[in-house]
């Protein structure tokens, strides 16, 4: 994160428990290390009933473009209180975290949409020439099965250590992934 998270406690006076599981709260949001600019955490114990404050949690994320708000509410102390209590502020950094991580998750498929049909670099690993399929060998280790179907050139100026630039299919076949494009530039060097 880029900025650290401003906890402030009003009309109520924290325990070392809870001021800890704030903190582990907190520390929990370190997974958005960029995508959380700054944030404040506010619990407010000023409505009471009885010996009881109903303490208002109220957790605020900012991050490029928008504000995400977590609310709760949770009665201190009580029989039941603590357990409320730490539901509610769990609850409610949950929430904020949840509506950051929606707003970033919205953006990423469509990157990565793009980018999974983008022709990516490998070498033809084997070729079968009876039935005019083979096996590429990507860079990060993956291996798609082609048939000449798929193939952007003439099957028989192949070799394998060739090689090509593959576009991975979504679906796979009946030799594993394969590939829904093939393209081939020479051999590999």
């Amino acid at each position: 994160m880029d900025a650290p998270i401003e906890v402030s406690f009003r009309h109520f006076e924290p325990s070392d428990r809870i001021r800890a599981k704030v903190e582990e709260l907190t520390g929990q949001l370190d997974k958005f290390d960029r995508e959380i600019i700054s944030g404040r955490v506010i619990i407010d114990g000023k409505n009471k009933i009885g010996h009881k404050s109903v303490v208002s949690i109220q957790v605020e994320l900012s991050y490029p473009g928008g504000l995400a708000v977590g609310k709760r509410s949770g009665e201190f102390p009580s029989p039941t209180g603590q357990q409320t209590f730490d539901t509610a502020l769990t609850d409610a950094f949950h929430t904020a975290a949840a509506q950051v991580a929606h707003h970033f998750q919205k953006r990423s498929p469509q990157d990565v949409k793009q980018l999974a049909h983008q022709p990516e670099h490998g070498r033809i690993a084997r070729l079968d020439t009876t039935v005019r399929n083979g096996f590429i060998e990507m860079h990060d280790g993956a291996t798609l099965f082609f048939s000449e179907a798929v193939l952007k050139g003439r099957f028989d100026t192949l070799a394998e250590g060739d090689e090509v630039l593959a576009i991975p299919s979504d679906e796979e076949g009946p030799y594993g992934p394969q590939a829904s494009a093939v393209k081939p530039i020479g051999p590999l060097a």
